[in-house]
């Protein structure tokens, strides 16, 4: 069996969920005998592929941050698909993101589509720049898949909620990380610029993330422990208006925004944080909590969408709309060594439910169903 993987994910950004997802994929299928793949790529600037490229590309780190660069960039590589495309050696195709460019090039192969998450859908009136248009491909792409891979029930619930689409070729396959295999790289020196003790927040910070709640939440405890900080980690610098609310909150000194050049360091974060924040109102599957719980780090997590199906009882929850609550989930998990011991257990034991292995497997039977 040869399955086709085209470039979408792939042009244009470094690194992300979605990347390193179908990245996880291919590495896994490239130690296998019972499948082969193809990545239809000409230009990239993504840092997975740069740890083990599976094909030929090219990269252009000098222009990566030029719109006009990286929209001729997305042109080539997409006639570069179709013409992979069109030559049809290979028996299933994994589109990696939801632009349909290739559905009149396809002919009668079959294709499947991973659904990461429902936020469009669900957020979108609130907050129109999650994807405008994004609603109709995606319905269109839906219908069309021989199958839909879902990375968790509540994702494969909310396709349910929001799209005609047969239950019957929805196959839940659950995410993984690879966090598991990095090692420390410090252990002597703080990996967040800070050696005060410190609450850990990862990724973005806008929209339905939650952020500007979880500010609120915190100001109070942080006024009772002074010595409390927070990082950031990823999601871009700070904005001024979040420069500005930490200001009027008292907190500007004792905020820190940590890059993430790669995976060692991330996994440092997790490591010496003294608890992983994450407060977001909807996660397709949520693989910060695979990451904490990957590094030995304590997870609080909003008690909405697919976390407590994935953190199960190895987190402490909380209501992500109630600020006294997120406060008292925080305190409890940072002031009870024996809280935090046990949820650090429980972390490496429900981790040992994921795995890229697993997860590779789990998707080749549905391209097997598909022959």
């Amino acid at each position: 069996m040869t399955v086709l993987y085209d470039h979408q994910c792939f042009t244009g950004t470094t690194y992300g969920g979605v990347s390193r997802y179908f990245f996880d994929l291919m590495r896994v299928f490239s130690t296998r005998s019972d499948i082969q793949f193809r990545l239809s790529l000409l230009l990239s600037n993504n840092d997975y592929l740069r740890q083990q490229p599976f094909n030929r590309y090219w990269t252009y780190g000098r222009f990566a941050n030029n719109r006009r660069v990286n929209q001729a960039v997305s042109q080539i590589n997409r006639q570069h698909s179709l013409q992979q495309l069109r030559a049809g050696q290979f028996d299933v195709f994994h589109p990696t993101y939801y632009h349909r460019y290739f559905l009149n090039a396809i002919g009668t192969k079959p294709f499947v589509l991973t659904f990461h998450d429902a936020s469009t859908e669900r957020f979108g009136d609130k907050y129109p720049e999650l994807g405008r248009g994004l609603y109709e491909t995606k319905k269109v792409l839906l219908d069309r898949a021989n199958a839909v891979i879902a990375v968790s029930d509540f994702t494969k619930q909310d396709i349910l909620r929001y799209f005609s689409v047969d239950p019957a070729k929805i196959h839940v396959v659950p995410l993984s990380t690879s966090m598991s295999e990095q090692k420390p790289l410090i252990t002597d020196q703080p990996a967040a610029t800070t050696a005060q003790p410190y609450l850990l927040f990862v990724g973005k910070r806008d929209l339905y993330k939650n952020f500007d709640t979880f500010v609120r939440a915190i100001d109070p405890l942080f006024k009772r422990y002074p010595d409390l900080h927070l990082v950031c980690a990823g999601g871009g610098s700070f904005s001024s208006a979040e420069q500005a609310s930490f200001q009027s909150a008292g907190l500007a000194g004792r905020v820190r925004y940590a890059p993430i050049p790669d995976n060692n360091v991330l996994f440092d974060l997790y490591r010496q944080a003294r608890a992983f924040i994450f407060p977001s109102l909807n996660e397709g599957f949520g693989i910060p909590v695979l990451e904490a719980f990957a590094s030995g780090c304590p997870a609080v997590l909003s008690d909405r969408s697919s976390l407590p199906e994935v953190a199960d009882d190895a987190a402490v929850f909380f209501d992500p709309d109630d600020t006294d609550a997120i406060g008292t989930a925080i305190e409890r998990v940072i002031t009870d060594e024996s809280l935090r011991a046990d949820l650090i257990q429980k972390g490496y034991r429900r981790l040992a439910d994921f795995s890229a292995e697993r997860t590779a497997a789990q998707t080749l039977a549905v391209y097997q169903s598909l022959l």
